[in-house]
C-alpha cells in the first residue's frame, strides 16, 4: 500500500516557496517547489546533507548513516495522476528498477498542507514503456 504523509508548511516557508516558486502554470515552478518541499520534510524527520539535484539525483539525503535518493514529481492536483507520471531518462528507469529509488510524489504544490506519496517500483507501479516510461498503478 502506497505510503503518503500529510506535511504542514510552516508560514515562513510557505510564503518564501509561493513568492520564489510564484508561476504556477509553469512545470519547472511546480518541479522545484516540490523539490524543496521534499527537502524541508526530510529536514524534519532527521536527513543530514541533503543535496538538490546532485549527480543527477533529485534529492539525496542520509539518514542512520545510509544515503538515499529521491526522484521527485510534483503536481498541483489532490491526487497522484499516474497517468500523467513519467520516467524520462534510462538512469532514472535503471535507479527505479535496479537500485529501488522511490518516487515521491508531491500533491497540492500552493498548499500550505501537501500531500508526499511515496511509491516504490513493483509495489505501487509498473513501468510502461513509451518513449519514456509511464508509471501504472498495481492494483
Amino acid at each position: 500500500m502506497t505510503r503518503v504523509v500529510q506535511f504542514k508548511l510552516s508560514n515562513d516557508d510557505f510564503t518564501l516557496l509561493n513568492d520564489t516558486y510564484s508561476d504556477k502554470s509553469k512545470n519547472q515552478h511546480v518541479a522545484r517547489y516540490g523539490v524543496e518541499v521534499v527537502k524541508l520534510y526530510l529536514q524534519s524527520i532527521g536527513y543530514r546533507n541533503i543535496k538538490i539535484e546532485d549527480l543527477k539525483i533529485d534529492i539525496q539525503g542520509t539518514l542512520n548513516n545510509v544515503v538515499e535518493k529521491f526522484e521527485v514529481k510534483s503536481t498541483r492536483r489532490n491526487e497522484i495522476s499516474f497517468n500523467n507520471l513519467k520516467v524520462s531518462s534510462p538512469k532514472d528507469y535503471n535507479a527505479l528498477i535496479n537500485d529501488k529509488m522511490e518516487i515521491i510524489r508531491v500533491c497540492k504544490v500552493g498548499q500550505s498542507i501537501v500531500d508526499l506519496y511515496f511509491l516504490k517500483y513493483g509495489i505501487d507501479f509498473l513501468l510502461v514503456e513509451e518513449p519514456r516510461w509511464r508509471l501504472q498503478k498495481i492494483t
